[in-house]
């Protein structure tokens, strides 16, 4: 059984998806579709500019083109996956390949979500860090003691954990974790503090926008970010709340290896989903899909 888990904003990088772009026309259709619906070329941004690629208002919907330009191309080598899930962002190739919404409805919603989350971001000084070599406990513990809003944004892998919140709040908690043994505390390069309280402002503006559309019901077995677990039915609610919620990354994976999944392909810029699954469980069968050698790899794995 394959799962397909779509990575999360902050892998991107200049030129990914050039390679399908120039060798695939289902994957040219979709690039070309993007810049169609959106009245610019997101291709230029994907294929030459860092400086746009990293803005969240370009990134969201620069990923979710590589996402279905990707998808498009597995199809034509008939390769499918019965579950699908995502990292944050990567939540929404998950819902677009479950068949919730079609490509230009992700697209405006996403563009909509960048703006809204870049707005929020901007009145409040916020940070993430990734805390290496610390179990959830003891760092909640440290977050309990510590002044100011922060919080776990983000349950990647076991010993692998995102805080987000108020700047000083976050350096305080990295300081701490250090004294008492996380390996290493890493500040991300992140507009704002994404997955937490800080964000509801956004959270609120995207109800609002997403309150006319009409999402269908998934035609694969989704999980979501916000339990960990099966998609219980609520699509808009799930949203909206998946802005200020946890990202429970390391749970989903748990519940795909009790429902015997055995393939796990990560659909998106670099490999590190396949990395977090990895340390869940190195003897899974775990690829990743960006451009056409890890496609044959892909392929091939799957063959054996």
């Amino acid at each position: 059984m394959n799962v397909f888990m779509f990575s999360g904003q902050g892998a991107q990088y200049v030129g990914m998806g050039k390679e399908l772009y120039d060798n695939f026309e289902c994957a040219k259709k979709i690039f070309d579709q993007a810049d169609q619906i959106l009245g610019y070329s997101i291709t230029s941004v994907l294929f030459e500019n860092e400086e746009k690629l990293n803005d969240t208002l370009y990134t969201q919907v620069a990923m979710f083109t590589l996402y279905a330009a990707i998808l498009e191309v597995l199809k034509e080598k008939s390769i499918e996956a019965e579950y699908t899930c995502g990292l944050s962002l990567g939540e929404y190739g998950a819902m677009y390949y479950a068949g919730v919404f079609d490509f230009e409805t992700g697209l405006n919603l996403l563009v909509k979500r960048g703006l809204f989350m870049n707005q929020a971001s901007k009145k409040v000084e916020g940070k993430m860090s990734a805390i290496i070599g610390m179990d959830a406990d003891l760092l909640l513990d440290i977050i309990k003691k510590t002044d100011g809003y922060v919080t776990i944004a983000n349950y990647n892998t076991y010993g692998q954990l995102v805080i987000s919140g108020e700047e000083k709040a976050v350096l305080a908690v990295n300081e701490k974790a250090l004294e008492l043994g996380a390996r290493r505390a890493i500040l991300l390069n992140t507009s704002g503090p994404f997955h937490t309280e800080l964000m509801s402002e956004a959270s609120e503006k995207l109800a609002n926008y997403i309150s006319e559309i009409d999402f269908k019901v998934p035609n694969k077995k989704l999980l979501v970010n916000t339990t960990g677990d099966f998609f219980d039915g609520h699509v808009k609610e799930n949203m909206t709340k998946q802005i200020t919620s946890s990202v429970l990354f390391y749970q989903m994976i748990e519940k795909l290896i009790e429902k015997g999944v055995t393939n796990y392909i990560e659909i998106g810029p670099k490999s590190t989903l396949c990395g977090f699954v990895k340390k869940v469980n190195k003897a899974l069968n775990i690829v990743n899909v960006e451009d056409i050698s890890s496609l044959e790899k892909t392929i091939s794995k799957l063959e054996e």
